[in-house]
């Protein structure tokens, strides 16, 4: 009758007997880091940080990593502190986004400025072949970092998805901007010619 439910005052039995011995001890602490950076909460993140420095490479179920998380939420202070701290700025979701991919997604133009001077991959390929310029272009908002990421001397803007498109091709289907690639083309011709 003692290990009857009905007469139990806790659960703590129940507990103990449903332990999982693989469960990773850390799991609380990746699940808050990665909520702080979404939420810009860069006191909590330093606190976590100088606890365990490994937490910088903690990922969710789909790969976002605590800059990924910070790059979509938007929050530049929060990006540039987990630069500063190592957080690798190519990191790769499940279907390989970067950072940058998650700032053009968001169109979050002061983010993806912060990871394009820390030298992130402007032509960085997602599992479909997009590029960071072909989800700015996919967005008709996303016109700043479109611009932004036109501007870069290393900028591929005539690569295409596995889908058979360029960036301007979404862009032309998605965007009334769509002209920033026509004006940017022979700009894009020049720098390419310099660089050589």
């Amino acid at each position: 009758m003692a290990n009857d439910a009905r007469f139990a005052v806790s659960g703590w039995q129940d507990d103990l007997e449903d332990i999982d011995p693989t469960r990773n001890p850390e799991e609380k602490n990746e699940k808050s880091i990665l909520q702080a950076a979404e939420q810009g909460q860069l006191e909590y993140i330093k606190t976590l940080l100088n606890k365990n420095p490994a937490l910088i490479q903690a990922k969710d179920k789909d790969g976002y990593t605590p800059l990924h998380r910070a790059c979509y939420g938007n929050h530049v202070n929060v990006v540039q502190y987990l630069l500063e701290r190592g957080a690798d700025i190519n990191a790769k979701t499940d279907v390989h986004w970067g950072p940058l991919h998650s700032c053009c997604h968001w169109n979050n133009k002061e983010c993806g400025a912060v990871l394009i001077q820390w030298g992130a991959d402007v032509n960085a390929e997602s599992e479909g072949g997009q590029t960071p310029l072909h989800i700015s272009a996919a967005h008709g908002v996303n016109y700043d970092l479109a611009q932004l990421l036109l501007m870069h001397p290393y900028i591929d803007h005539n690569k295409i998805s596995n889908t058979g498109d360029a960036p301007k091709d979404v862009a032309q289907r998605s965007s009334k901007f769509y002209n920033i690639f026509d004006i940017a083309d022979p700009l894009l011709d020049i720098k390419k010619l310099d660089l050589l």
